[in-house]
C-alpha cells in the first residue's frame, strides 16, 4: 500500500498548481487594472476641484487639464497604456465637466485577456462641479 501513495504528491500539485498559479496572475492583472482605474478617478476629481478655483473657462479648462495631467503622471506609466486624454469645457449652465480617458490596448496586462478576461480596455470617468464653488 504504501508503494501507491508515493507519487500522489506529485500528481495533486501537477493537478492543482495550474489553478494556484491562474488565481495569482489574476490577483495580480487585476491589481494593475484597477490601479489606473483608481488614477483616472482622481485625476478626474483632482481635475474638477482645481477648475472651481478658476474665473473664466479658459482659466477652468487650463487649471483642469493641468492638475489633472499632474495626478495621472503621479502613478508613471504602470500600466503601459496610450497617453491619457484630458478634456475640460462647460457642462450646461453653471457646471464644468472634466473628463479622463485611458486607453489600455497597447498596456502588458491586455496580453493575457484570453487567459483572464478583463474588463473593456478604454478607462474613463467624468466629473461634473459647479461655476465658482461647491
Amino acid at each position: 500500500m504504501a508503494g501507491c501513495q508515493a507519487g500522489l504528491a506529485a500528481l495533486e500539485f501537477a493537478l492543482f498548481a495550474p489553478v494556484l498559479l491562474m488565481l495569482v496572475f489574476s490577483t495580480i492583472i487585476y491589481s494593475i487594472y484597477f490601479t489606473a482605474v483608481i488614477g483616472v478617478r482622481q485625476a478626474a476629481s483632482e481635475g474638477a476641484r482645481a477648475a472651481v478655483a478658476g474665473l473664466s473657462t479658459a482659466e477652468r479648462t487650463s487649471l483642469a487639464i493641468t492638475r489633472a495631467t499632474q495626478v495621472l503622471t503621479s502613478y508613471g506609466r504602470l500600466t503601459g497604456g496610450s497617453t491619457p486624454t484630458v478634456t475640460a469645457a462647460p457642462d450646461g449652465t453653471g457646471t464644468f465637466k472634466v473628463t479622463v480617458s485611458y486607453n489600455l490596448k497597447n498596456a502588458p496586462i491586455m496580453r493575457y485577456n484570453g487567459f483572464v478576461p478583463l474588463p473593456n480596455e478604454t478607462i474613463q470617468a467624468s466629473v461634473v462641479v459647479t461655476n465658482g464653488g461647491y
